[in-house]
């Protein structure tokens, strides 16, 4: 039985099965190692499964641009809107698992339209419920039920999909081996994962949060018309413990959206389609003292609700 994991985590594990789920050659050597690619995913899946605990540094930085053509009247000529966004995040806690984590985050958003935000917020996960500390200081606690779809929350990886799912991702993908590299001063075997639209489309797929908000059809639409994208997922991996030191996603995608607005079906949440869509992300998370004592303690004072929007605002 494949067990659903904390969400930073989660972004580890996954990155392994989707390459061990199916048998893709690699590129690439052993880099000196005993080890092939394969023997060290197939390890580093069973040791990252069995972790009891681990400390989470992570960072995250991202940038976006919108086109939106406005309305053209008789006098005048449509013209395009561009509006352009960027954003950062820094995070550092602990996770015990299957399911406790504390975190907190400092989160930067800059936008054209002179939205400029800067935010601490922190988190902590016991079972099935969930207590955020806004950036008034306010504790709330909710179920995680009641977050489900809502746009605005910033920790859409509470609800993960079951890892099962991405089994057959692996064909759709592409694998080199960097060889062993000095990271934090520890020698660690690099692994580099390309993923194709095709692998990009189901792993979307299984983010349960995304499809509340976008619906199936609609987020099939989107990659669908994606004219330029790449994503790479990079694991720098201990071959004598088998655990993941660091985890790197990037994503680029640019999309022509201008006709995608006779594919999209309505779904809870009302979405303004631009004609085109940019968007850039990289995030870098470290794992380290493994399985060493965690101790998770909510907040007494945290006030009850199942109103997100309550908490957000």
């Amino acid at each position: 039985m494949i067990h659903k994991r904390p969400a930073i985590l989660f972004i580890a594990l996954a990155a392994i099965l989707l390459i061990i789920s199916a048998c893709s050659p690699s590129t690439g050597g052993t880099g000196g190692s005993s080890l092939t690619v394969l023997q060290l995913l197939q390890n580093s899946s069973t040791a990252m499964s069995k972790l009891n605990s681990a400390h989470v540094d992570l960072k995250a930085n991202g940038s976006g641009q919108a086109v939106t053509s406005s309305t053209a009247t008789p006098t005048t000529s449509s013209t395009p809107v561009v509006s352009n966004g960027t954003f950062s995040l820094t995070g550092t806690g602990d996770e015990a698992l299957p399911n406790q984590e504390a975190m907190q985050f400092n989160v930067t958003q800059n936008f054209t339209n002179g939205t400029n935000t800067t935010s601490n917020l922190a988190q902590i996960v016991q079972g099935e419920k969930v207590y955020i500390q806004n950036a008034k200081g306010q504790w709330y606690v909710l179920d995680k039920s009641a977050l489900k779809g809502y746009v605005d929350n910033p920790f859409s990886g509470i609800n993960n999909p079951d890892l099962s799912l991405l089994i057959g991702l692996l064909q759709h993908t592409k694998i080199t081996d960097n060889g062993v590299e000095s990271l934090n001063g520890q020698n660690l075997r690099h692994i580099t994962i390309a993923l194709d639209q095709v692998a990009l489309k189901q792993f979307l797929s299984n983010n349960q949060q995304l499809l509340d908000i976008l619906g199936q059809q609609n987020l099939d639409a989107i990659i669908d018309h994606t004219k330029a994208f790449s994503s790479t997922v990079d694991l720098w991996i201990d071959e004598a413990t088998a655990y993941i030191h660091r985890t790197e996603l990037k994503f680029n995608l640019s999309a022509d959206t201008s006709t995608l607005g006779q594919y999209l079906t309505p779904t809870v949440t009302t979405v303004v389609v631009p004609s085109n869509i940019t968007t850039k992300f990289d995030s870098v998370v470290d794992l380290s003292k493994f399985n060493e004592s965690v101790a998770i303690t909510p907040p007494t004072s945290a006030i009850p609700t199942n109103d997100p929007t309550t908490v957000f605002s």
